[in-house]
């Protein structure tokens, strides 16, 4: 019997799923609940729920052009200037009158337009006269763009400087952010070496400083990285003593002698929730879980490992915070690009004018060919010829 492997898709949905699940299991925690910070300390941070305004945006009717507020036509004649940060006047503007005003300040009622500065000029007898025609009433109405209760961002939105700065126009102080969930890597393998130039049989440590930036562009707290011996006891005793949200490891997830993951997980009683995907490179990583943590373990080459981490483990962090999985798009093949085994082909591209091409020196040991990568594309069994449309996957350092 053929076992099926889920695709690299439904594997990606499956991790985001899991994560959305963990933090709704895990809401009830005293140290899992949503935190309330202002602005400039929740920046980047996930909002726990939807942010409404509690003014409106203009909170006033104001000038859109610096001119003179006036009211029925001209020539009229001129009172008192109003500028921006003035308490918004209620006596009326009276027809035939005009008044000084800067770039939003509040207009008077009876204001039938703003004339810009440009289209009008002071006679000689003191009188606005208009001398360049327009319809347009340069005037920003309250509410303009928000509106008081208005639902700004949706839960699970980031909240970038944008976002930050349409809440603080909208009256907003402080807002209710997820909390991040923190991260573990465990780096396997007896054969990896922490510095200098390995010697033959041995390979760097590429990951202990790679993999807890990448977890941290994708919204997590990577906590500590540590390096663990091709020893099953080890191995189940690093698992076990996890009390992070999420660990990745690496290495360890094949079915050679020294790969003792799959039997660590079945030792300390993780649910195996993804047992290998349909995908190269990547293809032995495995999802599991086990109580309020999550691991996800990754193959040991680097440029498979990377891969699983950016199909998986953006996905699985996303979710953990309660944002929606990223929409994925589509890249143009420059050229064609050849797969003719089973399940998808993933390749490092660089972007040109005529489309995505293949990175130049990748394979599941490889990082030269993605150190300047653009992003990832997938190709699927059969492989894609130039001008077709393939999916990329967006890569978070780029």
């Amino acid at each position: 019997m053929t076992l099926v492997l889920p695709s690299w898709s439904d594997a990606r949905h499956e991790a985001h799923r899991q994560g959305v699940r963990l933090a709704a299991d895990t809401a009830a925690d005293p140290g899992a609940g949503s935190v309330r910070l202002d602005l400039a300390s929740a920046l980047g941070r996930t909002l726990a729920g939807d942010l409404a305004a509690r003014g409106d945006v203009p909170g006033h009717d104001g000038a859109a052009m610096d001119g003179w507020a006036v009211a029925g036509p001209g020539p009229w004649v001129l009172g008192a200037p109003i500028v921006a940060g003035a308490v918004p006047s209620g006596a009326p503007l009276t027809t035939g009158h005009a008044r000084p005003i800067t770039t939003g300040a509040p207009v008077p009622p009876g204001t039938a337009a703003v004339v810009r500065s440009e289209d009008a000029t002071v006679d000689d007898d003191g009188r606005l006269v208009r001398h360049t025609p327009s319809t347009r009433r340069h005037v920003r109405p309250a509410g303009e763009e928000v509106t008081r209760d208005q639902v700004l961002f949706t839960g699970g939105t980031v909240l970038t400087p944008p976002r930050a700065a349409l809440a603080a126009a909208s009256g907003v102080d402080d807002v209710r952010v997820a909390p991040v969930p923190t991260a573990r890597v465990a780096v396997l393998g007896d054969e990896v070496v922490g510095a200098g130039v390995p010697r033959p049989g041995q390979v760097r440590d590429v990951f202990s400083h790679t993999l807890p930036a990448v977890l941290g562009t994708f919204g997590a707290d990577p906590v500590a990285a540590d390096r663990v011996p091709d020893d099953a006891d080890t191995t189940a005793r690093v698992l076990d003593a996890a009390r992070e949200r999420l660990v990745v490891s690496t290495g360890g997830t094949a079915g050679s002698s020294t790969d003792h993951v799959r039997g660590a997980l079945a030792r300390i009683g993780a649910e195996l929730l993804v047992d290998r995907v349909d995908v190269r490179p990547g293809r032995p990583m495995l999802l599991a879980r086990r109580g309020a943590t999550v691991f996800l373990c990754l193959p040991g080459n680097p440029m498979a490992a990377m891969v699983g981490l950016v199909l998986l483990g953006g996905p699985l962090v996303a979710g953990l915070l309660g944002r929606p999985l990223e929409p994925m798009g589509r890249v143009r093949l420059a050229v064609d690009v050849p797969n003719d085994r089973p399940g998808a082909l993933v390749l490092a591209y660089r972007a040109t004018p005529e489309g995505a091409v293949p990175a130049s020196h990748q394979t599941s040991a490889m990082l030269r060919g993605l150190a300047d990568a653009d992003g990832l594309l997938v190709v699927p069994a059969g492989g894609g010829v130039a001008g077709e449309d393939v999916p990329p996957v967006r890569l978070p350092w780029c």
